[in-house]
């Protein structure tokens, strides 16, 4: 077949470009089996415990810091047990023993979990995959109430140390100390106001009694109207009469208007 000069061109692009993405297919697949052992020959260990603590599949296992698998599968097999199947690498089984155990830890604080396998006793035989089944670690549950408490006290120390800190700090002094002043100074503010103000009370109170008392004094001695008023009976009896006559005077008046009308009518 003859190709075109054109296609000639084209064809070597193409197969020079399939030939990077092959070199770095190849890369990668290098990187993955150099961080995950991917051909090494592998093992299934089983492990039997009352509770997986959210412990998921694809999490890995660890010996001694080493990750050396991970969990494939998470199953119940009775009321109080549920077993764990890992993959492990092989070449890594011959330091497990027979009295190995298994504990679920955390990565961190608040991180995922992981399975990890304590070996066991130097003089135990080795540990064999189809026939022996770790158990869960038996100090467990202490081990991590022990951690957990201890990152409490951890954290409790810190928050005393910075506190112990503040309370010993010179600008804490100096701002209890400013509030004790301003304390005291405002009980000595609300002291004088009362005073102040219980002082005026009293003061207007007597001004006001005394002009009272001197009114009292001017209309009982007198002379004036008041006084007259209140103490000569003769002003009164002439005021009696007054008025008496001030009414008399109204009747006579209605009755002589009474006969103008009258007399206007008959003529």
């Amino acid at each position: 077949m003859i190709y075109r000069q054109e296609d000639k061109k084209k064809l070597f692009k193409a197969g020079a470009f399939l030939s990077f993405l092959t070199v770095i297919l190849m890369i990668m697949i290098l990187s993955i089996s150099k961080e995950s052992s991917l051909f090494e020959s592998k093992v299934i260990l089983k492990a039997r415990v009352s509770n997986v603590s959210n412990l998921q599949p694809g999490s890995y296992v660890e010996l001694r810091g080493i990750k050396i698998g991970s969990v494939t599968n998470i199953e119940i097999v009775s009321d109080e047990e549920v077993e764990i199947s890992m993959k492990v690498l092989e070449a890594q089984v011959q330091w497990i023993k027979k009295d190995a155990e298994v504990s679920i830890a955390t990565a961190g604080l608040v991180g995922d979990k992981y399975l990890e396998i304590i070996p066991g006793s130097k003089d135990s035989p080795v540990l064999n995959p189809k026939t022996d089944t770790l158990t869960i670690q038996k100090k467990e549950i202490f081990n991590e109430l022990v951690d957990k408490s201890g990152s409490i006290a951890s954290s409790t120390e810190k928050v005393l140390a910075h506190l112990e800190a503040l309370l010993s700090s010179k600008q804490f002094e100096e701002f209890i100390s400013s509030l004790h002043q301003s304390s005291k100074n405002l009980k000595e503010i609300t002291a004088e106001l009362n005073k102040a103000q219980l002082a005026d009370s009293i003061k207007s109170l007597n001004s006001t009694s005394k002009r009272v008392d001197r009114v009292l004094n001017q209309v009982e001695a007198g002379p004036g109207t008041l006084h007259s008023l209140i103490y000569d009976d003769s002003l009164h009896e002439d005021l009696r009469t007054l008025l008496g006559g001030a009414q008399r005077n109204k009747m006579i008046k209605f009755f002589i208007r009474e006969s103008i009308k009258k007399s206007e009518n008959q003529d």
